[in-house]
């Protein structure tokens, strides 16, 4: 699976997104690269990595 960022289309295979986090992020429903929020002014404080937004929605999905 291929996970690409809503604004620059660059694209991270699904594995790299979720094993480096720092890369993408999501931010208000929104898969983004780390440069994309960055050149937004958007801090990366304000956003979750995208493992943590995966893993939360895959835990809601179980229940």
């Amino acid at each position: 699976m291929v996970v690409k960022c809503e604004k620059c289309d660059r694209e991270f295979q699904d594995d790299k997104a979720i094993e480096y986090p720092g890369k993408v992020y999501v931010h208000k429903s929104k898969v983004m690269c780390e440069d994309c929020l960055i050149d937004m002014g958007v801090s990366l404080d304000e956003a979750d990595p995208y493992a943590t937004y995966i893993k939360t929605h895959t835990e809601m999905d179980s229940v």
